[in-house]
C-alpha cells in the first residue's frame, strides 16, 4: 500500500479512467459531478468507470484501536516566511462519504488561502490525448512478454480473487495493474478514489472561484511511472501482488488512514516501513515516487512563501513525513513551520 500512496491515486484515476475499468463497492456506481460537493455522492475522478465486483467490505478496525494516544491535531502543517504563509496538506487519495467535512483546522486553512495547490488538477485533462500509448502496449505486444511467467500466474490468482478479466488487463503496462491492484484492496474496505480528499478540495475550490495550481501535472505522473526501468516496474506489480497474497493489506490500510485521520506523522512512517519490510526494490521504488519529486515540490512551495497570498497545498501524506519530507525540508530551509 505505500507505494499505492507514493504514486498518488491521482495519476491512477486517469488510468483507470482511460481503461474504463474500476474496482469499486458493489454500493457505489459512475461518479457524478455535484457543486457544491456533497460528501454522500462521490465526485467526478473518472468519467463512466464499469465497475468491477470485489466482494464483501472486509470490518475495519476502529480508529481508537490503532491510533496512538495524545495525538489530536490535523495532518496539517502551517508554513510561515517573513512575508506570507502556506498550508501544508498530507492527503490520501481515496476516501469515505464521513471524511467530510474535513477536520476543523483544514477547513479553516482552506478557507483562509485564495490559492489551491495539488499535485495534479484531475478535472484538467490538458497533455493526456496519447494516454493509451503510455499506459498499454501496442498489439500484439502483452504484459505476459515483459514479466517473468511465475509472476504472471501469481497476477492471475489475484485477478480471479477480484473478479478481474485476465483479458482486460493483458494490454496494461506493469505499473498500471501494480496501482489498480492497490485501489482494489482500498475498494474492499469501503474506500473509493471518487470520495478522494483531493477531489473534494478541488471541488470546494472550484465552488470558490479558486484558481487550482499545480505541483506537477497528470501527463507528469504519467511518464515518471512509464519511464521506470522495466526491472522497476515489475518489482512495483510483485510488491502490490505480494501484499494481497500476505493478507496484511486490510491492516496496512488501516494503519495508514488512521494515521491520516489523527495527524500521527510517526505512525504514517511506521506503517510505510512495515509495508515495505520482505518487498522487492523499495528504496528504488521509494527514491524514484517519492524523494526525487521533493527538490521540484520545494522550488513552488518556496516561491508561494515569497510572495503575499497565502496557498494550501495538498500532497499526498507520504511526502511530508520522514528526515527527506517536505516538512523537515522546509525547516531546513529556516521557515517556521507548526502542526496544527
Amino acid at each position: 500500500m505505500n507505494q499505492f500512496s507514493a504514486v498518488t491515486a491521482i495519476a491512477l484515476a486517469m488510468l483507470v479512467s482511460a481503461t474504463g475499468l474500476a474496482a469499486a463497492p458493489p454500493t457505489v456506481g459512475a461518479p457524478a459531478t455535484q457543486t457544491p460537493y456533497d460528501p454522500t455522492k462521490p465526485a467526478a475522478v473518472a468519467p463512466g468507470p464499469i465497475v468491477i465486483p470485489v466482494g464483501p467490505a472486509v470490518p475495519v478496525k476502529p480508529l481508537a484501536d490503532t491510533v496512538r494516544p495524545g495525538n489530536t491535531k490535523a495532518f496539517l502543517w502551517e508554513i510561515k516566511s517573513k512575508t506570507n504563509v502556506t498550508y501544508l496538506f498530507g492527503t490520501i487519495h481515496v476516501g469515505k462519504p464521513a471524511f467530510y467535512p474535513l477536520p476543523p483546522a483544514v477547513e479553516a486553512a482552506l478557507k483562509r488561502s485564495p490559492r489551491l495547490v495539488v499535485e495534479a488538477d484531475i478535472s484538467n485533462s490538458e497533455g493526456l490525448a496519447d494516454i493509451d500509448t503510455i499506459i498499454n502496449y501496442k498489439a500484439p505486444d502483452s504484459l505476459d512478454k515483459h514479466i517473468s511467467m511465475p509472476l504472471f500466474e501469481r497476477l492471475k490468482v489475484q485477478l480471479v480473487r477480484l473478479n478481474i478479466p485476465l483479458d482486460a488487463v493483458k494490454p496494461m503496462k506493469p505499473f498500471l495493474i501494480g496501482g489498480f491492484l492497490s485501489i482494489a484492496e482500498f475498494s474492499k474496505l469501503g474506500y473509493d478514489m471518487n470520495f478522494g480528499v483531493d477531489a473534494y478540495l478541488i471541488a470546494q475550490a472550484k465552488e470558490g472561484n479558486k484558481p487550482i495550481l499545480e505541483l506537477e501535472s497528470q501527463a507528469g505522473q504519467l511518464k515518471m511511472l512509464n519511464d521506470m526501468p522495466p526491472m522497476l516496474q515489475e518489482a512495483f506489480l510483485e510488491n502490490a501482488i505480494s501484499t494481497l497474497e500476505s493478507g496484511k493489506a486490510p491492516d496496512q490500510v488501516t494503519g495508514m488512514v488512521n494515521a491520516w485521520q489523527s495527524g500521527d506523522a510517526g505512525l504514517m512512517q511506521d506503517v510505510a516501513r512495515s509495508v515495505n519490510r520482505n518487498m522487492r526494490m523499495t528504496e528504488q521504488l521509494d527514491e524514484v515516487l517519492l524523494h526525487s519529486r521533493h527538490d521540484s515540490m520545494l522550488k513552488k512551495i518556496e516561491n508561494y512563501l515569497e510572495g503575499s497570498v497565502p496557498h494550501f497545498v495538498a500532497v499526498g501524506s507520504l511526502h511530508l513525513v520522514g528526515p527527506r519530507g517536505l516538512v523537515e525540508m522546509l525547516k531546513a530551509r529556516g521557515f517556521e513551520v507548526r502542526q496544527l
